[in-house]
């Protein structure tokens, strides 16, 4: 079988999950105008990573978020690629590739630290297991800091990083790591004395991009994270049997068009769907969960930070809700009446489980007051003969 069982099951749930996206009959939420009576239905999103519209989403709620978490210092992004060789045996046993993100944090650490200091820098991975041209050929995105603080809790800029070391490094943990988790036996040993004999520079690390902005290295980063393995716009041609898309080359820089068969595009996209529950995105250093509190009280006395926002540390982004992601997007607001021009005003969620969750006329808040009476427009509005037969219908 192409998959394990488990891994099957996430792929099965991911699929039908996006394939139901938006469909009202999964439910949905109602707003109606309350001049003219015009109605919009909202329909509820799969919140699943391999669709492109809310993979989209979480993209942007991780951005967002992070711009306020990372310290602001220069960052370096490093990919870290691997061998042929090791592709079918990641494919294989997915719980390899938390092995590829610890292995390239432990190497970037070890590099970082090689010229006698024991500066800890903040490091953000971000694991891809998809090529441009859909194939699975895993590697990880690192952000790290340009220095770290020292055990004197003082903050030192390393700006160079030795590359050469860096690949033999990334090697040499990665291929300890595997060997230990492969089973013991005279193939795969040879497997592992020929990657290191083949590789004798050590595997490739690209490391050429350096931002001094904290929020655009959020912003690049945020490029690599959760984004599926292929966007829409590249795909130009669908016969019913092929399919017809284009990537860039690293090579040339070139489009290069790509024709396969529906099955085997399908296939190559589910190949990227990772396990139910696995972490794409994992923090290191200054940027670990439990290191962040030390972290803040460190920096406060650091004189290169006395002037700096700690945001980093204590700072929430509270995420856009639909009609603010929307509005920011397309620069229209989808609660404004299309005929009318008023706000719209929340009618109805409904759930194909639980039934109405909301109802307007039977949830509405009830204001009471001693002043006189003002007209009630939405008194009015559900007195009209014309709504009468609708509501109704409704439970209340």
């Amino acid at each position: 079988m192409r998959y394990e069982s488990s891994h099957w099951e996430s792929i099965v749930e991911s699929v039908e999950k996006m394939l139901s996206c938006k469909d009202p009959s999964n439910g949905y939420a109602e707003y109606i105008c309350m001049k003219c009576g015009t109605k919009e239905r909202v329909p509820f999103t799969c919140k699943s990573r391999f669709c492109t519209s809310c993979g989209k989403k979480y993209v942007d709620e991780w951005v967002d978020k992070t711009v306020d978490e990372i310290i602001d210092v220069a960052h370096r992004h490093i990919v870290f690629t691997i061998p042929e060789g090791l592709r079918d045996i990641i494919f294989k046993d997915r719980s390899l590739i938390k092995v590829l993100m610890d292995c390239a944090s432990k190497s970037a650490l070890e590099v970082l630290q090689s010229k006698s200091s024991d500066a800890v820098p903040g490091i953000l991975a971000v694991v891809h297991t998809f090529g441009r041209d859909l194939k699975f050929h895993p590697h990880v995105h690192i952000l790290m800091t340009e220095g770290g603080l020292t055990s004197k809790e003082k903050w030192e800029d390393i700006p160079f990083l030795p590359y050469n070391l860096l690949r033999k490094k990334w090697q040499y943990h990665l291929l300890t790591e595997i060997k230990k988790r492969l089973p013991r036996s005279k193939d795969n040993d040879i497997l592992i004395d020929n990657l290191f004999k083949d590789n004798e520079k050590g595997f490739y690390v690209n490391g050429a991009s350096k931002m001094t902005s904290s929020r655009y290295a959020s912003r690049y980063i945020g490029r690599y994270v959760a984004r599926p393995a292929l966007a829409e716009y590249r795909i130009t041609r669908y016969n019913g049997k092929e399919v017809t898309f284009w990537y860039e080359s690293h090579e040339t820089g070139k489009r290069v068009y790509t024709t396969l068969s529906a099955k085997e595009f399908i296939m190559r996209l589910i190949d990227h769907i990772p396990l139910k529950g696995f972490k794409m995105v994992r923090h290191y250093g200054l940027y670990a969960r439990r290191t962040k509190n030390i972290a803040i009280e460190i920096l406060k006395k650091c004189k290169k930070f006395i002037q700096s926002s700690f945001a980093f540390i204590t700072g929430v982004s509270n995420p856009l809700n639909w009609r603010e992601r929307l509005r920011r997007s397309f620069g229209s607001d989808p609660l404004i009446c299309s005929r009318c021009k008023e706000e719209m005003e929340l009618w109805r969620i409904w759930h194909p489980e639980y039934g109405d969750i909301y109802n307007f006329s039977r949830d509405a808040p009830v204001v009471e007051s001693e002043e006189a009476p003002k007209e009630d427009k939405n008194k009015k509005f559900m007195e009209n003969p014309k709504w009468e037969s609708q509501l109704c219908l409704l439970p209340v």
